[in-house]
């Protein structure tokens, strides 16, 4: 498709002229006599780049282009176009959008090449708009995909927490209350960041959600969904994901662990690591997961957390992750919601660097 330029000039020997360089370079052309007329031919008409003389009888160049920024009119490139000489006009005109400014009159080439990189410089207009809607659009789908970030039932209360790295990222987490007190919960980190990966976060929750309709059971459930996205993520993708299904009427977690970072036990004895690690999912399709078995004391919590947790550093090389959860882990009189909120502080402080999604999930069990 051609692109479309707008002169506006009040001169019609200048419009005649410019208009013929143009469409003989393959150009649509638009064209006004000033910025008023612009400005109604602008309500129907869209246009690539504009083409603006300085000076000009009913509605010179500076005001239309002031009308332009305060109405939101337009975004395209603008290419002043006079023999305007006043430094001050020309640096006001850059101050409101101007692009690029050449002289009458100016050699063919010398315009030609100008316009063309107002084009290029229109086509990043466009795509950084368009980047900007999808991750307008991106974030609120989001927000719609986590369930609320704390709840207390019967069985356990729930604390989450999720900072992505950028706008949007590739963390998840989700839980579900049963009839009968049971509580199954999910942690899982999506490669990757943005758009691509906060797509791909919005597969995992409803294939989720679905595997619960087939199987309860950790390892059960972790492979139903396995074998699902094994045919719905691109092959060099993966999800590592923790799930674990809490009884509180027998006190006993099963849990399934996919290639994510081991969750800790917290109780009054102090803490642990729980065992067991099977791979990713999406890579292998026939892969399967073991169910873990734990009889859980009174009383206890599970901390899960995703690998950006790990990665924190102190000076952008050296990881502290790992050392800073032990750390609060290993504090005497501090509850675990207590040690939950020292490590999400921690994380938000200026005296570490975030180099990946980071997300929390304390299960205090009942």
């Amino acid at each position: 498709m051609k692109k479309k330029i707008m002169i506006i000039d009040d001169e019609e020997p200048i419009r005649k002229l410019l208009s013929r360089i143009l469409t003989g370079s393959g150009y649509d052309v638009v064209m006004a006599s000033n910025g008023r007329e612009a400005l109604e031919k602008l309500d129907n008409v869209s246009v690539d780049l504009i083409m603006l003389d300085m000076n000009m009888p009913e509605m010179g160049g500076l005001s239309f282009l002031r009308r332009v920024k305060e109405h939101d009119i337009t975004h395209v490139p603008v290419l002043m176009v006079s023999g305007e000489a006043n430094p001050e006009n020309i640096v006001e005109s850059y101050k409101l959008g101007v692009y690029d400014f050449i002289r009458k009159p100016e050699q063919t080439e010398v315009m030609l090449k100008r316009v063309e990189n107002g084009l290029k410089i229109g086509e990043m207009i466009n795509f950084n708009e368009f980047i900007r809607v999808e991750l307008l659009m991106a974030r609120k789908l989001q927000k719609y995909l986590f369930p609320e970030p704390s709840v207390n039932t019967d069985g356990a209360n729930i604390h989450t927490w999720s900072m992505p790295l950028s706008d949007i990222g590739g963390d998840l987490y989700d839980y579900v209350v049963f009839r009968d007190n049971r509580i199954i919960f999910f942690v899982a980190d999506v490669s990757g960041h943005s758009i691509s990966a906060s797509l791909y976060t919005a597969i995992v929750k409803m294939v989720f959600r679905n595997a619960l309709q087939k199987a309860q059971i950790p390892g059960e459930l972790m492979t139903v969904m396995n074998q699902e996205l094994a045919g719905n993520l691109p092959i060099e993708s993966f999800v590592t994901a923790f799930c674990g299904l809490y009884d509180p009427n027998e006190r006993v977690l099963m849990y399934t662990n996919a290639g994510h970072p081991k969750p800790y036990c917290i109780n009054e004895d102090g803490y642990m690591q729980l065992e067991g690690n099977d791979s990713f999912l999406g890579p292998i399709a026939d892969a399967t997961y073991e169910t873990h078995r734990l009889e859980m004391t009174r009383p206890s919590s599970i901390l899960a957390f995703t690998d950006g947790i790990l990665d924190i550093t102190s000076d952008a090389t050296t990881p502290v992750g790992q050392a800073m959860l032990h750390d609060v882990l290993k504090i005497k009189g501090k509850s675990p919601i207590e040690k939950f909120k020292m490590i999400q502080d921690y994380i938000t402080g200026d005296e570490v660097v975030i180099t990946d999604d980071c997300t929390l999930m304390l299960v205090d069990l009942a």
